[in-house]
């Protein structure tokens, strides 16, 4: 680990982020093993982002927000960093903030994403206690441990699309079994074998680190929480197809041409994880949407306050084609950035409200209101569509017709190259033509396609939303004043309460004690 100014750190810079990643971890990319993922174009532009944020840890603002002075004096990552107070989410959110603006918001899975996942299984570790004793303690030690080790964490959690109606493979004549998620094929002493196919792995292939759980829990054998190296044998990544566009200048993409997180399908061929990986196992209490959405609160905020950053990194994208195509004297036009101001701004409203409305949970982590969180969520990603189509509105033609230095240097008429026809008042036709790109890339792009896709079904789509926010509301009160205004009896005490459902099989419920 690097050394800064003789103060004792747990800091990776950029190069050494790399090189972790070279632990002979087996990727594929349109069927061909990738030799070192660092260097593929299907997965080193994102690595590259992601490096430099690595390197952002060591110096100016980038050191001040991602990193912090333990109580032991040693510095370390603030990805790892347990919330106890409101200003310790203030903290956060200003890393998550800077990351977002780093990358205008187009990577999701960040160095400090995935690590909210063990953050709210502390949060929530009396439950963890309560029904899988023997681990629990192991998901506060990997906290410790990830923390010194400044490592970027991915999760594959999700069953991936296929035939699933298969059989439970319960019956014993079926070997092996028809199922195709992840399930426990063998035990010992030493720990567990995991089989089977697991996706949406965002980022896996360049990641350190994934976290392997299941919603959907039928079986005993398919309910465990464990974490992995990316490189552990047996595991198998299969790359989609890349959407960036490697190799094109910064001038024409200045976004796409970076690089992008990759997703893969995650293959577990008879793979060992150790016990003190394991984080719980054949509890099936501990999984479930329901209870999944406990213990993932600090992770949903993470991904709205992204979705904040980019909400004003919309309003100034907007403002800067206006200035660029003089359109400010125009009230409609002014209206239609007026509307992407009002989205972001209600979006910092509520993230605001999220921070301010925080508790602690059972196990003295400070959380985020979920409530407003689930509803920011919700407002932030159905408008979405809505804020994009205004961006390439306001464009008009310009987002059309985006053409390269020569194109613009070539002839057109009265003597005049292309480029004389196509300057503002306040930019020259290249200058106006680099802002077109930028809209281009973050709007109508195969990668921007990409990025919306990923908004619209990361971490719970807009109708679970409306389910999570109408199970976990607490509204007695206010169904009750309304109740007496027409003489009716207040309702069962209790009716509106929030419920964690014990298994995704089972109707009954309860709440946390």
């Amino acid at each position: 680990m690097a050394v800064v100014e003789e103060q004792r750190t747990y800091l990776k810079d950029g190069d050494e982020y790399k090189e972790s990643l070279r632990d002979g971890r087996e990727v594929y990319y349109r069927g061909e093993r990738i030799d070192d993922v660092t260097t593929h174009p299907a997965t080193a532009g994102g690595i590259d982002i992601i490096a430099g944020l690595y390197d952002d840890q060591f110096e100016g603002e980038g050191r001040d927000v991602l990193t912090y002075e333990r109580d032991d004096g040693a510095r370390v990552t603030a990805s790892m960093l347990l919330p106890r107070t409101k200003d310790d989410l203030t903290f956060r959110r200003e890393g998550i903030e800077y990351i977002a603006r780093k990358t205008f918001g187009v990577i999701g899975r960040g160095i400090d994403m995935i690590s909210t996942l063990p953050l709210g299984m502390v949060a929530e570790l009396k439950e963890f206690e309560r029904y899988c004793p023997e681990y629990a303690d192991n998901i506060v030690q990997y906290v410790n441990w990830a923390q010194e080790n400044n490592i970027h964490m991915a999760e594959v959690i999700v069953d991936p699309q296929g035939f699933r109606s298969r059989p439970n493979g319960t019956s014993e004549d079926m070997v092996p079994p028809e199922r195709a998620t992840a399930r426990i094929v063998k035990e010992s002493d030493e720990g567990i074998w995991v089989s089977g196919v697991k996706g949406v792995g965002t980022a896996t292939p360049q990641a350190n680190e994934i976290i392997l759980g299941s919603f959907h829990v039928p079986l005993a054998e398919e309910a465990f929480w464990v974490v992995l190296p990316v490189g552990t044998e047996g595991l198998r990544y299969y790359c989609r197809e890349l959407v960036h566009s490697p190799g094109a200048s910064a001038d024409d993409h200045p976004i796409d041409s970076r690089g992008e997180e990759i997703e893969a399908i995650v293959c577990f061929d008879e793979v060992f994880v150790p016990r003190e990986r394991i984080f719980a196992m054949k509890a099936v209490e501990l999984h479930g949407a329901n209870f999944y959405n406990y213990w993932a609160r600090i992770e949903h905020w993470y991904t709205f306050i992204r979705m904040v950053a980019k909400a004003e990194l919309f309003a100034g994208l907007a403002q800067l084609v206006v200035d660029t195509l003089e359109l400010g004297q125009i009230p409609v036009v002014r209206q239609r950035v007026a509307d992407v101001i009002e989205y972001a701004q209600i979006c910092r409203g509520m993230a605001m409200a999220a921070e301010e409305a925080a508790f602690l949970s059972e196990n003295d982590v400070m959380t985020p209101n979920h409530n407003v969180v689930t509803a920011g969520r919700s407002y932030a990603l159905t408008h979405y569509p809505k804020i994009m189509h205004i961006l390439r509105d306001i464009c008009g033609q310009g987002l059309i017709f985006r053409f390269s230095d020569d194109d613009l240097a070539s002839p057109a008429a009265y003597g005049k190259d292309l480029g004389w026809f196509l300057d503002t008042k306040k930019m020259s036709s290249k200058e106006k033509n680099l802002v077109m790109n930028l809209v281009w890339d973050v709007t109508s792009s195969a990668h921007a396609s990409r990025v919306d896709i990923f908004e619209q079904s990361n971490a719970l789509n807009v109708p679970f939303l409306k389910e999570r926010l109408y199970g976990d509301y607490e509204r007695d009160e206010f169904v009750n004043i309304c109740r007496r205004w027409i003489g009716l009896p207040d309702g069962e005490p209790g009716s509106y309460a929030p419920k964690i459902e014990t298994r995704w099989s089972e109707k009954e419920s309860r709440k946390i004690s």
